[in-house]
C-alpha cells in the first residue's frame, strides 16, 4: 500500500507566546498558531423574478452593507490550528523564536 502525501501548504501565524512553568517548574513557552486563510468571494443571489436593474441595486447595497460591517472588506480570516508548549531548551534546539503576527 502506497501512502500519499498531501501536496498542500498552509500559512501559519503565531497568535501568542506565552512564558510558562510546566508540572516539573521548568521554564517554558506556550505557542499559540492559527492559519491564515483567503475569503472567499461572496456571492449575492437575487430573486429571477426580479427586474435586471433592481437586481444590481440589491447587490450594490448588500456589497455596500457587507464592508460597513467591521471586518467586512477582510480578504483574509484565521483559524486557530496548533498550541505548542516547550521548555526554553526545546525552544532554543528547535531554533525557534516566535514573536506575535510571524508567518
Amino acid at each position: 500500500m502506497v501512502s500519499e502525501m498531501l501536496s498542500t501548504s498552509i500559512r501559519l501565524k503565531v497568535q501568542s507566546v506565552k512564558a510558562l512553568k510546566d508540572v516539573e517548574s521548568r521554564e517554558g513557552y506556550q505557542i499559540d498558531f492559527v492559519e491564515v486563510r483567503q475569503r472567499p468571494p461572496m456571492v449575492t443571489m437575487t430573486p429571477t423574478e426580479l427586474p435586471q436593474e433592481i437586481s444590481q441595486m440589491v447587490v450594490q447595497i448588500s456589497k455596500g452593507v457587507q464592508k460597513a460591517l467591521p471586518g467586512g472588506d477582510a480578504k483574509e480570516y484565521e483559524l486557530r490550528k496548533l498550541t505548542l508548549i516547550l521548555t526554553a531548551e526545546e525552544l532554543e534546539s528547535f531554533r525557534l523564536k516566535p514573536y506575535p503576527n510571524q508567518l
